[in-house]
């Protein structure tokens, strides 16, 4: 069996870098709860969920919208990211061998009065990488970061 690693590290981003991120931790948070009305309505009409395939078509449909700019502005691996989770999430919560509950809806962190917002990225060619005491973001930029010890394998996915 391989193990997985994790290592947390520190990123010192500029205000512009440190805003972009904010934004896009309550982009993933919109995301979701946009997804899982969709699935409760859904469910609603013909007792189905839709899942990851059906919410990545999703996704591209909105984009199209204006009232659902802020999605063209999102990491598209980072929102692919939210529907996989949900997906899951929906598979666990409805299995009767799981012991998982069906997912919430994410609140705000202005009412938890916490800025825990946060959004997962996946790696895709090399998108990823750190290079000069930086690390470079999907449509976030080179991030400083601080590099406590190094990394033994490749970057597969990284939560911001």
């Amino acid at each position: 069996m391989k193990k997985t690693l994790r290592y947390n590290y520190r990123l010192k981003p500029t205000a512009q870098q440190e805003a972009k991120l904010i934004e896009f931790g309550s982009y993933a948070r919109g995301l979701w709860n946009f997804l899982l009305s969709e699935n409760k309505r859904q469910y609603e009409v013909d007792k189905t969920f839709i899942f990851y395939n059906e919410m990545a078509s999703k996704i591209k449909e909105i984009k199209k919208l204006p009232e659902f700019a802020w999605v063209k502005a999102f990491d598209s691996g980072a929102s692919q990211q939210v529907a996989r989770d949900l997906d899951t999430a929906l598979k666990k919560g409805t299995s009767k061998t799981s012991h998982q509950h069906f997912p919430k809806f994410k609140i705000s962190y202005r009412v938890k009065k916490q800025h825990n917002d946060s959004y997962r990225s996946v790696n895709n060619n090399n998108c990823i990488r750190i290079e000069k005491g930086a690390i470079t973001l999907p449509k976030v930029g080179a991030v400083p970061i601080v590099l406590h010890r190094c990394l033994v394998s490749k970057i597969k996915t990284a939560t911001f």
